[in-house]
């Protein structure tokens, strides 16, 4: 497997493009913005985009959803709790930033603790919230997709609307007694992989 990262949109979010090499089908995680360059590698890797995983609802991390999915025909999954912030542009704040974001709802529900296995790629599901209600992290092999439940030397915000500190704590603490995690840093080009 590898991983392409993309910084997209106006905030610079990371979004990853998890590829199975072998079946040329791939996962997107969090389409933040600039779908055109999402889709221009998705072309350019030759791959069949085979769903669309969300970690949370804000607006820049789903800024890109509706025409990747247009582009792509791949199902969209996100936790219940953030499922409405898809759909509603003052949950996802794109109402406070100038433009407004809202989406169709997601085909599917992520629960804590489920495997999910698409285009040949398990993904374990783990639920931080803290940031928002429904904020989730997804575990493969070792690497971990964390959206904005962490940064590089620090933590998501917790001043948002349905953000919460302590739940935010407890989650930290989860993915601090995680086993078999690696901290990967991408950093360099505007579009870089890691094989995994």
């Amino acid at each position: 497997m590898k991983i392409y990262r993309l910084e997209v949109g106006m905030l610079a979010t990371n979004c990853y493009i998890a590829m199975n090499e072998e079946l040329k089908e791939g996962v997107i995680v969090d389409p933040g913005g600039d779908a055109a360059r999402i889709m221009s590698l998705v072309d350019e890797l030759g791959i069949k985009v085979a769903a669309i995983f969300v970690t949370h609802g804000h607006s820049d991390h789903i800024g890109a959803l509706s025409e990747v999915r247009k582009a792509t025909g791949a199902p969209v999954y996100v936790s219940e709790e953030d499922a409405d912030m898809l759909t509603k542009a003052e949950r996802n704040l794109s109402v406070y930033m100038a433009y407004s974001i809202e989406c169709a709802p997601a085909e599917h529900f992520f629960k804590d603790g489920e495997d999910v296995t698409i285009a040949g790629m398990t993904f374990k599901v783990y639920a931080t919230p803290g940031h928002t209600k429904g904020g989730v992290c997804y575990k493969i092999g070792d690497c971990l997709f964390t959206g904005d439940t962490l940064f590089r030397g620090t933590i998501g915000r917790t001043d948002f609307p349905d953000s919460d500190e302590n739940e935010m704590l407890a989650s930290l603490k989860k993915l601090y007694a995680m086993e078999g995690v690696r901290a990967v840093q991408i950093q360099g080009n505007e579009i870089d992989a890691i094989d995994i």
